[in-house]
């Protein structure tokens, strides 16, 4: 369970810091788009993994370590487009029902978000 809580504080910090897109999103909501694709990817990775597999990890999952490399890029590409955090919160949220879950950890995450959102209120 504390990995769980882990991958949440995470996901957390880096939807704050998702501000950009890449190079062929060129605008906010591509940055939003690419934001959610990042991390449905780390849904998805999570969603194929037992629990007993979860437990066994030593460190985060592969995908939550490339989210955050991601999360950087797009932070940057966000600051180039000038892209406000109060934009970017719009954007996220309303783009948090694009997220699907099968399996219970990734279902505690979409969760998650769409109760709290992607920042902190």
């Amino acid at each position: 369970m504390r990995k769980l809580f882990i991958v949440i504080a995470a996901l957390g910090l880096v939807a704050s810091a998702c501000g950009g897109g890449d190079d062929a999103a060129g605008s906010c909501e591509g940055v939003a788009d690419d934001a959610i694709q990042v991390i449905q990817d780390v849904i998805n990775e999570l969603d194929s993994m037992s629990l007993d597999e979860i437990a066994a990890m030593e460190g985060d999952p592969p995908a939550l370590a490339q989210m955050e490399q991601r999360a950087d890029e797009l932070q940057d590409q966000a600051n180039e487009l000038g892209c406000s955090v109060a934009e970017m919160e719009s954007l996220l949220n309303a783009r948090v029902g694009n997220l699907e879950a099968e399996g219970l950890f990734g279902e505690l995450l979409v969760g998650e978000l769409e109760s709290g959102g992607f920042f902190d209120q």
